[in-house]
């Protein structure tokens, strides 16, 4: 199914089938604290157990247009992918978007301010675009890929409450 919010996907192929997961997670700080510490590529290792490193990023959240190298490791695959900031709008929104040979992605964080804290709100669209990966998307990849996305949570909340 095709998801044309935010200018993604961009190419041909985005009526291929692919995944999507949200997760979501009360946090005890300000907005702008979680926004600016979740949208600055050199600290999601501390949060994020995809993140094995990042390349070529400032050590400050990224701007609309901006890029960075993060090297991942999902499921038993490791790769070097190339992320463009598509919006930014802090404290509240922030997507990023990657398209290579092996496949897409596209991630949202949205901010919620309230009165203890605030809401915050990942959503991973992705799509595999070789064999196997491509068929399990939808089953294998989205259990596995959710389990990921929880954990990621919980270790910002974990994270950045205990920053205080």
């Amino acid at each position: 199914m095709a998801r044309p919010e935010f200018g993604w996907p961009a190419d041909e192929d985005a009526r291929a089938p692919g995944g999507r997961i949200e997760t979501e997670v009360a946090i005890l700080r300000p907005a702008a604290m979680v926004f600016a510490y979740a949208t600055a590529p050199v600290l999601w290792h501390t949060w994020h157990p995809a993140t094995a490193r990042v390349r070529e990023a400032p050590a400050r959240p990224l701007a609309a247009g901006e890029t960075v190298i993060e090297s991942i490791e999902v499921l038993w695959h490791r790769a070097d992918v190339l992320w463009t900031v598509l919006a930014c709008e802090p404290p509240r929104l922030w997507v990023i978007a990657t398209d290579n040979a092996d496949g897409a992605a596209r991630i949202v964080y949205r901010v919620t301010p309230e009165e203890s804290g605030c809401r915050f709100h990942r959503t991973l669209d992705y799509r595999s675009k070789r064999w196997p990966w491509r068929a399990l998307d939808g089953n294998l990849s989205a259990w596995l890929l959710g389990r990921q996305s929880a954990r990621a949570l919980a270790n910002l909340k974990r994270v950045i409450e205990a920053a205080g």
